[in-house]
């Protein structure tokens, strides 16, 4: 289906290279869909039309990954195995994203999980961040829910956390399929990593809510000790009053 020269891999899988012109006459694949690229992992399509090869952009090419015209041609010609008119002929144009080598891995991140699956990653976080010095599991997946997509560099601010530990830590929410990373847009959130979000967020919720409970509950015990005290001393001043009139009697 797809072809890509091996050189090219490592760029379309750090998010660098995102369109490609195919020498096909028809469209071959359809907008929304994921194919396999040889060798390569699955993509998923976001736009397919033709275009007449000599309307391309410098832009275009750039996200093509070619550095010149004259590179673009010799190797689509070579993707063709024929000669090409770049004057007259037109190519399919094909926007893209790489989502990965494993089907599967795709649908985690989409969120496809079973509920105890969901369970288990929920309880591993909530115990991960209550590790850390700074909790930051629950705070990155907000930001990233709210800003869609952030580089490393608003991460490092907004979080207080050297570049070396972003790293560290995003790649540890990216083996988890919760987080998605584009070299030109940054880091974004999958849908597993927003319903993670939700249930974090709601149990957060609950616990708030209990802990609020259990100390409104050691309020009203507190209040309720403190009347029963000033009832003892008055008990105890009743008692002492009669003691002085019994003493007058006498």
């Amino acid at each position: 289906m797809f072809r890509f020269m091996k050189k090219y891999h490592d760029d379309i899988k750090a998010g660098k290279i995102t369109l490609t012109f195919q020498p096909w006459d028809t469209l071959r694949v359809l907008r929304g869909k994921i194919y396999r690229a040889y060798n390569l992992g699955l993509l998923r399509v976001l736009d397919v039309d033709f275009k007449k090869l000599s309307d391309i952009t410098p832009e275009e090419l750039k996200r093509c990954g070619y550095n010149s015209l004259a590179v673009f041609q010799r190797e689509f010609e070579e993707m063709a195995e024929r000669k090409a008119d770049f004057e007259k002929e037109r190519a399919v144009r094909i926007e893209f994203e790489y989502i990965g080598e494993d089907i599967e891995n795709y649908k985690k991140a989409m969120g496809n999980v079973k509920d105890s699956e969901l369970y288990n990653l929920k309880e591993k976080l909530i115990i991960d961040d209550q590790k850390n010095a700074i909790p930051w599991i629950i705070k990155t997946l907000r930001l990233l829910r709210e800003y869609d997509y952030l580089p490393s560099r608003d991460l490092e601010k907004r979080l207080s956390v050297p570049a070396e530990r972003i790293r560290y830590n995003m790649k540890k929410l990216k083996a988890l399929n919760l987080i998605t990373s584009n070299q030109i847009k940054g880091y974004g959130i999958t849908p597993l990593g927003v319903k993670v979000l939700k249930t974090l967020s709601s149990e957060k919720k609950k616990l708030a809510m209990k802990n609020a409970g259990v100390a409104e509950s050691a309020g009203v015990a507190e209040s309720e000790g403190v009347v029963e005290s000033e009832g003892v001393v008055e008990s105890e001043g009743v008692v002492e009053s009669e003691g002085v009139v019994e003493s007058g009697r006498e």
